[in-house]
């Protein structure tokens, strides 16, 4: 039995995303973090681990959808590209964030004390449950129109261009002298459960670039997006 406040707190999120059911522990499980069971004294008996790999699978199918009617033209190594952009735990947890997802989430208070609400992973697993409940709860049709508005309301382009800063850095570089930029830690920050990376992108010596970011990875996108700016790069370079 769902308490009136969590009651009101689904369908707060309901309205937001525009979906109507009167399944709402569906969507509760959907926004019950694992943890949360773990050390509260409300035991729900689920979290949101099988939406999610529900959720996964629908998105999945949904996003090469859209893709295959968006761009006819490209092939299928172009559009696995572009796939794997906008099902990534990045692109998800920024919708997630967007739509405040993060206010819903049910999350243990070792988590909650973590920032669980803020992490990628977090967020994204939220996105791809709550999406397995939309398509169990409202079916295939809702589900997919979901999805849908949610890729046409994003600049799928833009985004590529976003997330793909370290290849577009290396093929300016490469149609130059064949020459690869170089990455390198300059500095490393925080708690070793919350480290803080900065990273700079170097070229033939010089710096070109630095960038933070929670992994090294995402320190290095984000040192190459600085590096294509400093550069003064677009995207019809």
């Amino acid at each position: 039995m769902l308490s009136s406040a969590r009651i009101e707190q689904i369908k707060k999120l309901l309205e937001v995303i525009n979906i109507q059911t009167d399944n709402l522990v569906l969507f509760d499980e959907a926004l019950t973090h694992p943890s949360f069971n773990n050390e509260s004294h409300i035991n729900k008996c689920y979290d949101y681990e099988r939406l999610e790999f529900l959720g996964d699978s629908v998105l999945r199918l949904f996003a090469g959808q859209y893709l295959y009617e968006k761009y006819p033209d490209y092939n299928e190594g172009q559009l696995t590209k572009i796939r794997s952009c906008i099902v990534s735990d990045k692109f998800l947890s920024g919708i997630a964030y967007k739509l405040e997802y993060y206010k819903y989430i049910d999350m243990g208070l070792g988590e909650e004390k973590d920032r669980g609400r803020e992490k990628e992973s977090v967020l994204a697993c939220t996105f791809e449950a709550v999406l397995g409940a939309i398509y169990l709860s409202s079916g295939f049709l809702n589900a997919k129109n979901f999805i849908y508005q949610i890729y046409d309301a994003a600049n799928i382009e833009e985004t590529m261009h976003y997330y793909n800063a370290k290849e577009r850095l290396q093929e300016y570089t490469q149609g130059i002298n064949k020459d690869l930029p170089e990455y390198k830690v300059i500095k490393e920050s925080g708690p070793a459960h919350d480290k803080i990376f900065e990273v700079g992108v170097y070229y033939h010596g010089n710096e070109i670039g630095t960038g933070k970011g929670k992994t090294k990875k995402e320190a290095e996108q984000t040192a190459a997006r600085h590096a294509l700016k400093t550069l003064n790069i677009t995207s019809s370079n």
